[in-house]
């Protein structure tokens, strides 16, 4: 089934809430590591 979307007839509220769940790369996985020093960090990944 295929839906077209007109931005122009849509709310803007609409339109970037389907933007945003569709196009916005989202993070897949969280990657941490610690530094040699003790200092932790943790961040999204994608691939």
């Amino acid at each position: 089934m295929r839906v077209d979307f007109n931005p122009a007839e849509m709310p803007r509220n609409d339109f970037y809430k389907l933007l945003t769940a569709t196009v916005v790369p989202r993070p897949i996985a969280w990657v941490s590591t610690v530094t040699q020093e003790g200092t932790a960090n943790l961040a999204p990944a994608r691939f």
